[in-house]
């Protein structure tokens, strides 16, 4: 009885797991349900899971600009598949899976590249392709369907640190030329593909960075007349790119233009990929950015949740929503340890906004050079690569185990960094790795060996906590919840749930991404703000405040200064100023004396804190300019122009002419009255626009 059970439960299995294909009526294209597997990534099962999926060829009858819910939907399906399996050991099987896929929806004469059934590396990536001809109005074309590998890449993971030097992103890049390079390999062995053809391309995390780049670069060999192969015939409207959770890989400028927008970005707003590498050293995103419901952004958030999390649910290893449990926490320097980290501070924030923070002051205070970004990465891959290449089985184990554990430790830990030696702090980390490495398994390292590993990484860590305490604390203490929002499961989750117009409905690229409750999109500073924090020249004055109408004091204006510059070094420089050399800003402010920008008083004091009128703003700028340019009576066609300092009369016809400021909107320049914060932004903003 217990074998005939066994037996109708196999054959039940396999049914639910075949597809079906049906004919809407009336309709001409045939629509097939079926069931892809996956590798979640995230936990430590060697299963793959299931994930259902709609399949129509109608879906290409569009445009590719057109975004469309129920090819994203699927798509994303295709992007699961194009993970690894989950067992490291059969990576030689590595597409198997996404083999699976294109068979179940009629794709034909699938390959995969080398990468993708060798055990990883650094600088490998997976990619496969099939094809599949349909007919639109009478017409034959060709679907390329291409799916890049974002799940289970194991020692690739070094390479999503290969920021580079300059321009794009090195790493990412690779994966493009990789994936580029194969594309054209597959048509020039596949001569009977010859005519029009439909470019359809997808993957998660890294692998969606990947096709990010892949649609820049392929839309760019259609502007300039060029072919992906030959006797093929592929159009702008004919390709339909869909990145998944992508991180910032593109050269920020050069994404600017329209014949991008077939690049369809899929983003959570509360997952950190998505905020990396970040805009403020020069990364950005091809295409179109298209954000799922989140309590940030969405007045009926609640509803679309409800709905979601019924999806989620369905998931067998989806886990918890955790993301709306997020908590901002602060640190008591001089506290014991079971008191330096506080919960009750009066700061609300969602996720997304504080990571929001995070990013912008971990590179605009703790990273200040993507030299630097390019320098830290060698000190996480000394840890990364040798566990992840030897231990393929344990490393997704001892991640969980090691976040955990420092959630669980986030108080020790920061007291220990704020008050004792670097060697204890080296030891403490170390322990803390040593025992997430022996639950998981890992038992071939000791205790001299595992902190050779992590003293540069440690080091990194003593520069975050004395830059942004508060932030790293925040961030260690949700670490789980902040790992969760990258899950695919979420994502597609969210994907079978929104209505089929949520995206269409709301306005592309239109997101307040600043964690600032008083800068509203609708205020007339919000863009000056906004561009002054996108781009790392100025930040709040606590998590959530940006303090439009708060002063700004000289020392502010000449860091400010400094960061637009951006922060040459000082080596070798002084300044005769006696009240400087435990500044805050003593950089900014020796920088500012050998540039000519600042001036001190007679007593050769700075005066860091002292408050800048408006007049004094000018003559900061005007001397930071430099450029040589004079304008007379400007400051006449303003009713208080008569009452500009004499020293600030040639400043400030500058800065009227060079449209840095515009006056007060009643015919005032107001020379004397103290400048405010979003003042400042506005004319640090235009004056940086104006170039």
């Amino acid at each position: 009885m217990k074998k005939a059970i066994s037996i109708l439960l196999v054959l039940v299995l396999l049914v639910s797991l075949a597809p079906l294909s049906v004919f809407a009526a009336g309709d001409e294209y045939e629509t097939i349900t079926g069931t892809v597997m996956f590798n979640a990534g995230h936990d430590d099962s060697k299963t793959d899971h299931p994930c259902p999926f709609t399949y129509s060829d109608e879906y290409f009858t569009q445009s590719g600009y057109d975004y469309r819910q129920d090819l994203a939907t699927v798509t994303m399906a295709m992007c699961f598949a194009a993970g690894n399996v989950a067992d490291p050991a059969r990576y030689k099987e590595g597409p198997a899976n996404l083999i699976d896929f294109f068979d179940q929806i009629g794709f034909k004469d699938f390959e995969a590249n080398k990468d993708f059934t060798e055990r990883p590396g650094r600088n490998t990536f997976g990619v496969g392709i099939a094809n599949k001809v349909i007919y639109i109005d009478g017409e034959k074309y060709t679907v390329i369907g291409m799916g890049l590998r974002g799940c289970g890449y194991y020692a690739e993971w070094a390479g999503d640190l290969n920021v580079g030097l300059e321009g794009e992103h090195t790493g990412f890049a690779i994966c493009r030329d990789t994936a580029l390079a194969f594309l054209k390999d597959y048509l020039a062995k596949h001569t009977e593909i010859t005519g029009k053809v439909k470019l359809w391309c997808t993957g998660y995390s890294r692998g969606a960075a990947g096709t990010n780049m892949l649609g820049g670069a392929i839309d760019d060999i259609i502007a300039s007349g060029s072919s992906i192969g030959k006797n093929v015939e592929l159009s702008a409207d004919d390709v339909y790119f869909y990145c998944y959770e992508p991180p910032m890989g593109a050269d920020v400028n050069k994404i600017g233009s329209s014949i991008y927008n077939n690049i369809h970005n899929i983003v959570n707003y509360n997952d950190l990929v998505v905020k990396v590498a970040p805009e403020c050293m020069g990364f950005a995103r091809y295409g179109v950015d298209h954000v799922l419901p989140s309590a940030k952004l969405d007045d009926n958030y609640d509803a679309l949740k409800a709905d979601m999390l019924e999806v989620f649910s369905t998931f067998e290893n989806a886990g918890t929503y955790r993301i709306d449990n997020f908590k901002y926490v602060t640190v008591t320097p001089k506290a014991t340890i079971s008191k330096i980290i506080n919960l009750k501070n009066g700061i609300t924030m969602t996720q997304g906004e504080f990571l929001d923070r995070f990013v912008q002051k971990l590179f605009t205070e703790v990273f200040t050079k993507r030299a630097e970004v390019y320098a830290a990465q060698d000190d996480i891959s000394e840890i990364v690569l040798p566990l992840i290449g030897t231990y393929p089985d344990q490393w997704d184990t001892f991640v969980d185990i090691l976040s955990k554990n420092a959630a669980k430790n986030i108080g020790e830990l920061i007291y220990v960094i704020k008050n004792k030696s670097t060697e204890e702090v080296v030891n403490f980390v170390a322990n803390l790795f040593l025992d997430a490495m022996r639950e998981a398994g890992i038992t071939e390292y000791n205790f001299e060996q595992v902190k050779k590993m992590v003293r540069p990484l440690t080091l990194t860590v003593i520069k975050i906590v004395t830059k942004c305490p508060d932030e790293f604390a925040t961030l260690i203490f949700n670490i789980v919840g902040i790992m969760s929002a990258h899950y695919g499961e979420l994502g597609m989750s969210w994907m079978m749930s929104i209505p089929d117009d949520y995206m269409n409905s709301k306005p592309d690229a239109v997101i307040n991404n600043m964690p600032f409750t008083d800068v509203g999109m609708g205020s007339w500073f919000y863009d000056n703000v906004k561009y002054c924090y996108d781009n790392g020249l100025m930040i709040g004055a606590d998590a959530s405040s940006f303090v439009p109408e708060g002063a700004v004091s000289r020392g502010q204006v000449v860091t400010v200064l400094y960061r637009l510059a951006g922060t040459p070094s000082v080596a070798g420089q002084t300044c005769p100023f006696t009240d400087v050399d435990e500044s805050w800003c003593k950089d900014a402010i020796v920088w500012g004396y050998n540039a000519g920008v600042v001036m001190g008083y007679d007593d050769n004091t700075f005066r860091t804190d002292e408050c800048v009128t408006r007049e004094q703003l000018a003559a900061f700028v005007y001397r930071y300019a430099n450029d040589g340019a004079a304008a007379s009576g400007k400051t006449l066609a303003f009713t208080d122009g008569s009452l500009v300092s004499d020293y600030a009369v040639p400043a400030m016809n500058w800065c009227i002419n060079k449209g840095v400021i515009i006056g007060m909107g009643d015919g005032t320049l107001y020379p004397q009255g103290s400048s405010t914060r979003a003042q400042f932004a506005a004319m640090i903003s235009r004056l940086a626009l104006a170039g």
